[in-house]
Order: structure tokens, then sequence, then C-alpha cells
């Protein structure tokens, strides 16, 4: 596969804002998947007019599951670059205890929040992805 496993690699701002940098050119959309469909993603809210299409799944890039989640696919622009930019890292984690004393990882909350998001070429290959409520984050080869 041409992934890499670039969970943990983005837990700053400046690792995060790196990387945008390697997207912006090579993207021609991304697909956001909302945790919680109550209510709208950000960006998805921002950039409504950039909507291409809406669709109900319950798998996507690294994930299955029961339930049902939206799925949001949007044109990729200067201006959601600049959009993006604002936010800390999509997710985070460092190695801790847990409540029994174990040594495990912990997720810090960002100002991303939990959604799922993919950046995708205009060959439609993901160039990242993000499980973002598990910190898991994958990387294209091509970006590396």
């Amino acid at each position: 596969m041409e992934w890499e496993d670039y969970t943990g690699k983005l837990n700053d701002h400046k690792s995060y804002l790196n990387m945008l940098e390697r997207l912006q050119d090579k993207t021609a959309y991304i697909e956001i998947v909302l945790r919680d469909n109550t209510k709208l993603n950000e960006i998805v809210e921002h950039f409504e007019e950039d909507i291409i299409s809406t669709k109900i799944v319950s798998e996507w890039w690294g994930t299955k599951t029961v339930e049902k989640r939206k799925l949001f696919k949007l044109k990729f622009s200067k201006e959601m670059f600049k959009f993006l930019k604002k936010y800390e890292t999509f997710c985070k984690f460092y190695w801790g205890r847990d409540f029994e004393g174990k040594e495990t990882w912990i997720q810090e909350d960002t100002d991303f929040g939990w959604d799922d998001i993919a950046f995708y070429n205009n060959q439609n290959k993901i160039l990242l992805c993000t499980t973002t409520h598990e910190c898991y984050i994958y990387v294209n080869e091509s970006l590396i």
C-alpha cells in the first residue's frame, strides 16, 4: 500500500501547517464525515456553496460502523486552505497513564473537532485521511 501511518506526527501546529502546504496544490476535493449528524461541521457550513455531493454512509476510509453518518464532498480551494490554517491540528495525543496507572495514549481535544477528513487528488486517490476520534492519520507516501 502507498500509505504511511502518520499518527502522532501532526501533534503540533507547525507540523500541521507544513502538511497543509504539501496538500495545497495537490488536493482537488475533500470529504468530511460528521461524527454528530445533528450539527454541521464548521468547514461544511463556511463552504456550503462548494459542496459537490452529500451521502449517508456507514463505511469510509479506515472506518466501518453500523451507524449512519453524513459524508460531504467539497471542492478544495485556496480559501479553504486559508480557513484550515486556523486550526491547531486535526487530532493529537500523548503517552500518559490511565485511571488504573497503565501507560496508554491519551487523546487531546483540538479545535478541529471529532469529524473525519480526507484530502483527494484529481485522480480520486486519498492524499491524507483521519479517523479523528481515534487520533489516526494516514498519509499517501507521495507527500512524505
